[in-house]
């Protein structure tokens, strides 16, 4: 039972924002498996930190000796003083020997500029390069377009024939997308289904770069670009799908030459994953969507979503049309690769009418039964104890929990332990908030991110997790917005949700032949593995502030509340 759950350690603190989700553009360059690489000026510390974990030798050469002594001084309170670090009045003559960079990245926020106005830079490139060699910069202004031109010429001559040539989102801070400059049909894909939301700001946004890419002025009027240069006999390499996913792809028979590229590295966490977009030539959606790892530690979850889906796909559960197709799966620098045939849809919150009377929502309801049902496996009380106890001794250890509270989560599975009748465990998906659901051209639900699969997971908690997230699209339609108070109003107050979920609780019980009695200790222990997974993005002091720990204690608290009850049994 739960057997990818009771694998994690959930260790406060060990996904936090910034490490290793930070300098996502290296996720574009032709291979992160580098010997050596230079930096010419000085980038940021979480930059060099992410860049020293992807090669043997890393270097730091800048004009600038009061920035390269601020960037020694805190490497060396950080414990690594490992990189080396050269002051050089200009850039006309590098100390460094001939053919032997795997890449040189401009770290000056205007990169353009850097080569610009150092006429003899670019031999340099020439000199220092290995065959296959990258450049990789950044451009932050509008400027004149001659000068890019000229400067890409330029380089061209010294053997760079072809670059890859993308438009940047945000403008300022951490690249988050990187789409090719001049596909207007990825740019549209891109404004419409990932940089899509909800606030007004961002959905006019999207609208306005819509209507300037059918006019072709959002690719000249981007301000923040990246160019990446390779010098490479192979066309391929240039202006394709980064080599390492290329042979990847390959070895499962699947050739993605001719397809074009977009890159997604949205969220600030380590756990996050970097998501290529992959479009057939002149296709306006992608075919294929390729997602990678940022830190080898969080490879599991990909790994589980890889086997979860093919499994999936092999027992059909649920409609094979309502889950992505696993393609293909491989690794490279330590980091998982798992491709996946795309599917389409918008997103759940752009298709719900927050109300108990969503079709989209009963049809969520609907699935997660049919998966539950479909796939339980009975005779299971003693496993469910053991596991859930095992996760109870991890919860303690993480927060502060009153004795009796400890208690209280005690008593709840020895109850599901105690049960008269088979206990079942079925197919779960382990997060199917609304954010992971999309609806079909045709109307049909599509539930994706299936790292937190579980074959043999416990019943109720897709059911309780959904309709908590629901929940809170159906608050926000009232004015709430925080979102414990959205819980309370829906769940520990007589309400039309509340309701709504006790009549589904009802007919999920009868048709997996689960004890009604046993919703209780579900429901708790639902809350307490999702506060577990919760801590691991929190520290110290910052647990007792978790809203998962604080609902579970709300709940806790008012159990005997007649909404609770009601719901409870």
């Amino acid at each position: 039972m739960l057997e990818t759950t009771l694998k994690t350690d959930f260790v406060p603190g060990t996904n936090l924002t910034d490490g290793l989700a930070c300098a996502p553009w290296r996720f574009l360059l032709p291979s992160l498996q580098l010997e050596n690489i230079l930096c010419l000026e000085v980038p940021a510390i979480a930059t060099l930190n992410v860049l020293s974990q992807h090669c043997k030798n890393l270097t730091v050469i800048s004009t600038n000796a009061g920035k390269l002594e601020t960037a020694r001084q805190k490497l060396e309170r950080q414990g690594d003083s490992q990189l080396r670090m050269i002051h050089v009045p200009d850039f006309k003559r590098l100390p460094l020997e001939d053919k032997s960079l795997d890449l040189i990245l401009l770290a000056s926020k205007n990169g353009l500029a850097l080569v610009q106005h150092c006429p003899g830079l670019h031999e340099e490139f020439d000199r220092l390069l290995a065959p296959e060699g990258t450049v990789y910069f950044e451009s932050n202004a509008l400027g004149p377009r001659l000068h890019v031109r000229r400067v890409l010429q330029r380089l061209r001559e010294d053997g760079f024939k072809r670059a890859r040539l993308f438009w940047l989102t945000p403008l300022r801070g951490e690249l988050r997308t990187a789409f090719p400059l001049n596909d207007e049909l990825m740019t549209r894909y891109l404004l419409r289904h990932v940089l899509f939301g909800q606030s007004f700001k961002k959905r006019a946004a999207s609208r306005v770069g819509t209507w300037l890419s059918y006019s072709r002025l959002f690719s000249r009027l981007m301000p923040r670009r990246a160019v990446l240069l390779q010098r490479s006999s192979r066309k391929e390499h240039v202006h394709s799908a980064p080599q390492y996913i290329s042979e990847i792809a390959r070895a499962h028979s699947l050739d993605l030459s001719g397809y074009r590229l977009g890159l997604s590295a949205r969220g600030k966490y380590n756990s996050n994953k970097t998501i290529f977009y992959a479009f057939k030539p002149r296709a306006a959606k992608p075919e294929i969507v390729i997602k990678m790892t940022r830190a080898s530690e969080f490879n599991a979850r990909l790994e589980n979503e890889y086997r979860v889906l093919a499994l999936l796909e092999q027992q059909r559960h649920v409609a094979r049309e309502t889950f992505p197709q696993p393609l293909f799966f491989g690794r490279h620098a330590g980091l998982v690769v798992v491709g996946q045939k795309a599917v389409h849809g918008e997103p759940f919150r752009s298709r719900t009418l927050g109300t108990v009377h969503c079709p989209v929502a009963k049809q969520a309801l609907a699935w997660i039964t049919q998966l539950a049902t479909s796939s339980a496996k009975k005779d299971a009380a003693a496993q469910a104890r053991d596991g859930l106890e095992m996760l109870l001794q991890r919860f303690a250890a993480n927060y502060p929990f009153a004795q009796r509270e400890a208690e209280f989560l005690s008593n709840q599975i020895k109850t599901l332990a105690g049960s008269a009748q088979t206990f079942p465990l079925v197919f779960q998906h382990g997060d199917p908030g609304t954010w992971n659901m999309l609806v079909s051209p045709e109307g049909k639900l599509i539930v994706i991110d299936w790292e937190a699969g579980e074959p043999h997971g416990v019943p109720l908690w897709d059911m309780f997790y959904f309709m908590r997230s629901f929940g809170n699209w159906c608050a926000r339609r009232a004015g709430i917005r925080d979102t414990l108070q959205a819980f309370t109003k829906n769940f520990i107050e007589p309400s039309e949700v509340g309701a709504l979920l006790i009549e589904t609780v009802e007919a999920y019980c009868k048709a997996l032949g689960l004890e009604r009695r046993l919703v209780g200790p579900l429901f708790y222990t639902c809350w307490m593995h999702r506060a577990l997974k919760e801590s691991t993005r929190l520290t110290g002091a910052e647990l007792q502030h978790g809203h998962y720990f604080n609902l579970l204690k709300l709940c806790i608290a008012q159990h005997q509340t007649p909404a609770l009850q009601a719901l409870l049994g």
